[in-house]
């Protein structure tokens, strides 16, 4: 295994750097066109790739964050009518929950979703050519702490 360098560490604060740029960048995309952060957008495109209904810690290990922030977000989200709460269908687990996505909710997610498109082809994807971003798929998983994890 290579030691750690400045090489490495500098690769490593670079990469954190523009990914944060990125990120803010198709966050603020989102919240012009739509005053929706990409916090949200992400839990309804979670919910989509669970055909729109799904635990919270399912949907939270996909996005690869804390419950509690998921917890907060789906109250707003909540609040907007975007997505219900259902009681879980375990008789036995009476704090099961489960999460929908409602009409209203896919409505909005398929609309803004034009909005992160465009934003991610222009700030990422464009830059890249078809190779290039094949290696990045190969290098995220190798980065990958559960190569067995569906995102």
């Amino acid at each position: 295994m290579p030691r750690l360098d400045a090489a490495r560490v500098a690769a490593w604060r670079d990469l954190q750097s523009i990914v944060a740029d990125v990120t803010r960048a198709v966050d603020d995309d989102l919240r012009l066109e739509w005053a929706v952060p990409l916090g949200w957008f992400d839990v309804l495109a979670t919910l989509r790739h669970f055909d729109g209904w799904a635990r919270p810690q399912d949907i939270a290990a996909v996005m690869r964050i804390p419950p509690s922030s998921l917890s907060r977000r789906l109250d707003r989200l909540e609040e907007e009518g975007w997505i219900a709460r259902h009681r879980g269908v375990d008789p036995d687990d009476h704090r099961a929950v489960d999460i929908e996505l409602t009409p209203r909710g896919r409505t909005l997610w398929r609309e803004m979703s034009i909005t992160y498109r465009r934003s991610v082809q222009a700030r990422f994807a464009s830059r890249f050519t078809d190779d290039q971003i094949a290696a990045i798929a190969d290098l995220n998983r190798g980065l990958d702490p559960d190569p067995e994890s569906e995102r």
